[in-house]
């Protein structure tokens, strides 16, 4: 009875590592094989493109993207009239007021500030500045305050 049972185990641990191998392939996918699909890597687009890269440099390069993604760009100075028509300006030009915040640097000295402003909302905020006078100096990036 044992060795019987013996047998049965051997022949399953046989069957069982032939199928892990690939050789029972015929009949039945090998385990690895579903993760292979040969129909994806043909359709690829530029694959050379790809690079892996170790963790830390993954997440400086996410980081980069992100920041590059959401930029800070002001306009300015204004005086105090001029930056509230200013501000009426780009709620027009479709911005939802909060977008932007008014930054003081001085005596009636205003300047606009869209502190996250993505690559469409940049695109938007430069045709603002070339069709509307008050906007004629142009968004540019963020100086640094004190």
């Amino acid at each position: 009875m044992l060795r019987a049972l013996l047998l049965v185990l051997l022949l399953a641990n046989g069957l069982v590592f032939a199928w892990v191998q690939g050789w029972l392939e015929p009949l039945l996918h090998a385990p690895g094989q579903a993760d292979r699909e040969p129909a994806r890597l043909a359709g690829q687009i530029n694959p050379e493109v790809v690079r892996i890269l170790p963790a830390a440099a993954a997440h400086e390069a996410a980081g980069a993207a992100r920041a590059a993604a959401l930029r800070c760009v002001e306009v300015g100075p204004f005086g105090l009239v001029d930056a509230a028509a200013a501000e009426a300006v780009l709620e027009a030009g479709g911005l939802a007021p909060g977008t932007w915040e008014r930054d003081l640097r001085g005596p009636a000295q205003v300047w606009l500030r869209v502190p996250r402003a993505d690559a469409a909302t940049r695109e938007k905020l430069q045709g603002l500045s070339a069709s509307r006078p008050l906007l004629a100096g142009g968004f540019r990036a963020c100086a640094a305050t004190p």
